[in-house]
């Protein structure tokens, strides 16, 4: 009984390590990994040129970005969404918020991938970092 117990024991701590450095490992990406497309960083384009540029050029988002460093990029969507535009917070679709974050990332300089940035899919565990 003490020899099955001990090995429960040492199955239990080492699932749990297991665990513990899968979700290190997940949040060990970044916005320097290539998390959004080329498809969302040209319609993000369209909805910055109509809804952002007129208040916002890049050098702001790059300073803005490093108040965010090392944090997850979801709290920047969430950001975004909640206060902008000034005048009218989260009066855009969550796409169009998702792809503008990706076309001001892109335009700092982060590069592109395959996979879709998505808010309801990782965005969580994608830390941002200085470029």
């Amino acid at each position: 009984m003490k020899y099955l117990l001990r090995s429960l024991t040492g199955i239990t701590a080492a699932s749990l390590g297991l665990v513990i450095s899968m979700s290190a490992a997940a949040q060990q990406k970044t916005v320097a990994d290539g998390v959004f497309t080329e498809a969302q960083v040209e319609a993000g384009q369209l909805v910055y040129d109509g809804t952002c540029k007129a208040c916002h050029n890049m050098k702001f988002y790059e300073d803005s970005l490093k108040s965010f460093n090392r944090q997850p990029l979801i709290y920047l969507w969430e950001t975004v969404l909640g206060t902008m535009p000034a005048d009218n917070p989260g009066s855009l679709g969550l796409n169009e918020y998702t792809d503008v974050i990706a076309y001001i990332l892109s335009e700092i300089g982060f590069p592109t991938g395959d996979t879709k940035l998505d808010p309801d899919n990782g965005m969580d565990q994608i830390n941002i970092v200085p470029l």
